[in-house]
Formats: C-alpha cells, structure tokens, sequence
C-alpha cells in the first residue's frame, strides 16, 4: 500500500492511551460506590413500604374490628406471625366479593408468606406490640424476613378453621 506524505496514518500514541485509562479509572472509582449506595438505599425504601402497608392495615384493622394489641416477644416471630395471619384473616365468610360499608377483611394481601429470621445479614420487620418496625442488617432480632426476590410472595394463606385472630372478643 502507498501511502503519500500528505496522508500519513496516525494511531494514538502511548501517553493519550495512559490519560484515557487514568479517566476511565477515576469514572469508575466514582460511579461503582455509588451505585451500591443505591442498591441499599433501595432495599431499605422496599423495606420501609412493607412496614408503612403493615402498619396501615393494623390501623384499618383497629377501625372496622378492634385494636390490635399483642405483647412483642423479641425471642421469636411468633407475634408477628400472630398479627400478620390476623391481618390476613377474614371474618364473617370467605366470599371477597361480599359487599360490606365497613369492611372485614382482609386487611393484608393472603399471598404474602414471608420467613422468620434472626439473622443480622438480613432486613426483617417486627412488632413492636402496637405496631410495626424495620431491623436493619447489623442490627440483632427476630422478625419477618423481608425478600427481595419475591421467593414470600406464592398461594394466600388459608386459615385453619379453628383460627382465633389476636385480640378476638
């Protein structure tokens, strides 16, 4: 190939290389670290959702049935269970197309079954024996283990027939 004077071939040279890199090393050292930073915050604005939905359900509980009071039990989730499988209860029949000024239930979507964990790796939600908190990771108790993988969310709980909400009169 014949290349004239005029029309020299020309690539980047060693040092344009190096400052190209140098850049890219600094975006990169910048963008990552947030980046996870918006991940957590997420899970965290997941997490406070799912507690704001709780803790809207027990008030909507409190003003068609009564108050929800059990005592919280930091040792293990079975009070939250206790509330939540209330809060997924229906009185008065299983019909959901049963119309009713004021509404039995249920307050809390059925298919939502999450675990229990203690685990300070994971986000968990407790009662507090009025209502309902976040436990942050790093942070010890025992609550609902909030997924982020939607692996709580399958068939709505079916109550057994001899179930007794918290708080029944």
């Amino acid at each position: 190939m014949n290349v004239s004077r005029n029309h020299r071939q020309r690539g980047i040279s060693l040092v344009e290389m190096i400052i190209t890199v140098a850049v890219i090393g600094v975006v990169a050292a910048i963008a990552f670290p947030s980046i996870g930073n918006v991940v957590g915050n997420s899970r965290e604005t997941v997490v406070e959702n799912v507690v704001e939905t709780l803790n809207k359900a027990t008030r909507e509980f409190g003003h068609a049935q009564w108050d929800l009071a059990l005592a919280a039990d930091p040792s293990s989730a079975d009070d939250e269970f206790a509330v939540l499988r209330t809060l997924q209860w229906r009185e008065g029949g299983t019909d959901p197309n049963q119309f009713e000024l004021h509404p039995k239930g249920p307050f809390m979507r059925r298919d939502w079954i999450p675990s229990s964990s203690s685990s300070s790796e994971d986000y968990r939600i407790e009662w507090t024996g009025r209502a309902w908190r976040m436990i942050e990771p790093g942070e010890a108790g025992t609550g609902l283990r909030v997924a982020f993988d939607g692996s709580d969310l399958g068939t709505s709980y079916i109550h057994p027939d001899d179930f007794k909400p918290v708080g029944y009169p």
